[in-house]
């Protein structure tokens, strides 16, 4: 079993695993196929994913989805891998198809960053066809992008740090944590280097998840739908997010599962956002899968916790990221003090939270996959 660590270390050793581990977990899924897509930015970056078709009956699908936020892809690596080792054998491969997608962000999970090689945030990429990427839809996003998008190179640590901590008391000030909220996490379209930038079309990597699912989903009688995140939440905890298109309520949603972290994607459990991968597949499915019943959540790893300074810093880690990857830094320490800063909010170093991971992960599988039918009573 992964160790309760960091791994992998890196994409390329995710990968690697990936390709060599899949084929020998699926022998008893006839006709079960790895495939890889190289990216358009850098082909030497591929999305890999296995399909694999149920032998007798279509009855429910399993979709797993690692590495949508890049850098994220380290956690989501961990629980994939617990899932092959410890889920994958317990399923009856006829009348249960898989389709199990590995870093759909491969150049973001590469260079240790959220979005890809277009800074696109592909959680907020997912808009509907006959929805504009519209670049004045975030009016909060322009009145803070000062605050949230500076463009000037990183100063030391300790000046930036004391900056950010004013610019954000004024921000407070004048405007309130409702719209900070607003202008950071909803997503916006007209700041090409600013953080959540959803892009101005669907992105490479969207189109492709929206293939795959599009060619696989419509043969199943259900389709179950898990795409594993890290970063917000109370330290040490995974919350279930589901859309607010998911009709049934959370509380049901506990009690179905037998899990007590569920909430959905709004401002007063989560945070609503636009472009969010799962709004939009639960939009295409009564009109695209009108045959399948179809069920989506997100697995969020808290990390930095979710009180007042620990949202704070996470913002700070955010912008400063974000900062220097586009305007550079003014000292080597700063640019380290950054990426080590973005890092702890995405991936943890402590051995304690990779086994809370773990059994949470745990929990939650035997939860979801026990209630949509995957393993028997």
């Amino acid at each position: 079993m992964a160790p309760p660590a960091p791994w992998p270390p890196s994409y390329g050793a995710a990968r690697g695993w990936f390709r060599q581990a899949l084929p020998a977990a699926l022998p008893a899924w006839q006709g079960a196929r790895l495939e890889a897509r190289p990216l358009v930015a850098d082909t030497s970056l591929t999305v890999d994913w296995a399909v694999a078709a149920p032998s007798q009956t279509p009855a429910r699908l399993l979709v797993l989805i690692t590495g949508l936020h890049g850098i994220e892809g380290v956690v989501g690596t961990f629980v994939l891998r617990l899932f092959v080792e410890e889920y994958l054998p317990r399923l009856d491969p006829a009348s249960t198809g898989l389709l199990l997608v590995h870093a759909l962000n491969p150049w973001g999970m590469h260079h240790r960053r959220k979005v890809n090689a277009g800074n696109v945030d592909l959680n907020r990429n997912f808009l509907p066809p006959a929805e504009p990427y519209d670049p004045e839809f975030n009016g909060d996003y322009e009145l803070l992008r000062d605050f949230l998008g500076p463009r000037r190179p990183l100063e030391a640590p300790p000046l930036s740090a004391a900056r950010f901590l004013l610019c954000l008391a004024r921000a407070m000030g004048r405007h309130g944590a409702p719209v900070i909220q607003r202008a950071a996490l909803r997503g916006q379209y007209g700041d090409p280097q600013g953080m959540y930038f959803g892009g101005a079309g669907l992105a490479e990597e969207s189109r492709l998840l929206i293939e795959l699912l599009q060619s696989v989903v419509p043969a199943f009688a259900s389709a179950t739908l898990l795409d594993i995140h890290s970063g917000f939440g109370p330290a040490r905890q995974m919350s279930l997010v589901h859309s607010t298109r998911e009709p049934r309520p959370v509380d049901e949603l506990r009690r179905r599962f037998g899990y007590p972290h569920v909430l959905k994607s709004d401002d007063r459990d989560f945070y609503a956002m636009r472009g969010d991968m799962i709004d939009s597949l639960y939009g295409r499915a009564g009109k695209d899968w009108p045959g399948t019943r179809f069920y989506a959540s997100a697995f969020e790893f808290g990390t930095l916790g979710h009180s007042t300074l620990a949202l704070a810093r996470s913002l700070r880690a955010m912008v400063h990221e974000n900062q220097a990857h586009h305007h550079g830094a003014r000292t080597r320490s700063a640019m380290r003090w950054a990426r080590r800063e973005f890092e702890a909010l995405y991936v943890p170093r402590h051995p304690e939270w990779w086994r809370a991971a773990r059994e949470s992960a745990r929990r939650a599988f035997d939860g979801i996959l026990g209630a949509e039918g995957f393993l028997s009573p």
